[in-house]
């Protein structure tokens, strides 16, 4: 059997243990859950509003996740950039806290761009069932209302990080930040963006672009997870997410994802930018899954807990002196 044909026989084997071709959505076998998770990320909508009246009361400073609803092999769910966003600056939180720094986390919009072509093409992981995307200017305008309605509630300063980190997706990230902050009075708003994503998109960092320096620090990931078949130069879905994910919500990762063949990054680009699904069926594209595990998504969080609050710190202090 090639690799195309071993690819698409072990998602068919993962769709069936782990239920998710029920038309109900529910699940046929436990073998899903690969381990519970008791860890919870509460956001500003767990509190009451006298809750949130009394944090926003402390601090008006906000971390605000966003994600994005796309194809993550057939072993992770539709939202795992929002749950991994989320989950992670729930840890920054944490961090910037023992710093001496209060920050509320943000609302979750589960929306984001998942093509790269134009707003219709089907590209990118657009080209997936499941994947959805809305158009760059709604996105933008989306969120420059929310940071609008946020400011109105008292935020003055938020860091926007995504968990997606398609390029036309980026860019209304750092879009929004700039059109926010130069229309909403008394309003500062950031995008949290690695410094790898920005030299990929030939991004200069500007007063609104906070780069995660070595968000993602590939060497780091290939002593961690391997090599593979070849040097990976994408995440997605790969080792580095799924060992993420089996930190983060271990309860979703569904069972076999170590027995996935790779999915090398220029398989997975072949297949993206083509919008040409049959090139790459898993909808993967990366490092190894092999070797994934919680103990290595506990040290890339940890990593990029440090980096991020360090890029989130410069401003808080700034704005201290």
């Amino acid at each position: 059997m090639n690799l195309k044909g071993t690819i698409a026989a072990m998602t068919s084997a993962l769709l069936l243990t782990s239920g998710c071709g029920g038309a109900d959505g529910t699940t046929a076998s436990s073998e899903k859950v690969v381990v519970a998770n008791t860890r919870s990320y509460p956001t500003m909508l767990d509190m009451t509003f006298p809750e949130f009246e009394k944090a926003i009361a402390k601090t008006d400073a906000m971390l605000l996740p966003v994600g994005a609803i796309e194809a993550h092999g057939p072993h992770l769910p539709l939202d795992t950039d929002a749950a991994a966003a989320v989950a992670q600056l729930s840890y920054v939180r944490e961090k910037l806290r023992l710093e001496g720094y209060e920050t509320v986390l943000g609302p979750l919009l589960n929306i984001g761009i998942t093509n790269e072509a134009g707003d219709r093409a089907r590209d990118r992981t657009y080209m997936y069932p499941g994947s959805l995307t809305i158009r760059f200017e709604t996105f933008v305008a989306l969120y420059v209302d929310l940071l609008q309605s946020l400011r109105d509630n008292g935020v003055r300063r938020v860091f926007l990080y995504s968990g997606h980190l398609g390029g036309r997706h980026l860019e209304a990230v750092i879009a929004a930040a700039q059109e926010a902050s130069s229309k909403i009075d008394g309003l500062e708003a950031y995008a949290l963006i690695d410094t790898e994503r920005l030299e990929r998109l030939k991004v200069k960092s500007d007063g609104h672009i906070l780069p995660i320096k070595n968000g993602l620090n590939f060497p780091m990931l290939t002593d961690l997870l391997g090599k593979g078949v070849e040097p990976a130069y994408s995440t997605h879905a790969d080792g580095w997410e799924t060992s993420l994910m089996l930190y983060f919500r271990p309860d979703v990762v569904r069972s076999g994802y170590e027995r996935l063949p790779q999915s090398p990054s220029s398989r997975f680009f072949e297949a993206v930018v083509s919008g040409d699904r049959s090139k790459n069926p898993s909808a993967m594209g990366g490092f190894p899954t092999d070797k994934a595990s919680a103990a290595s998504g506990k040290t890339i969080a940890d990593y990029r807990t440090a980096r991020i609050s360090d890029a989130v710190l410069e401003i808080l202090r700034r704005d201290k002196r």
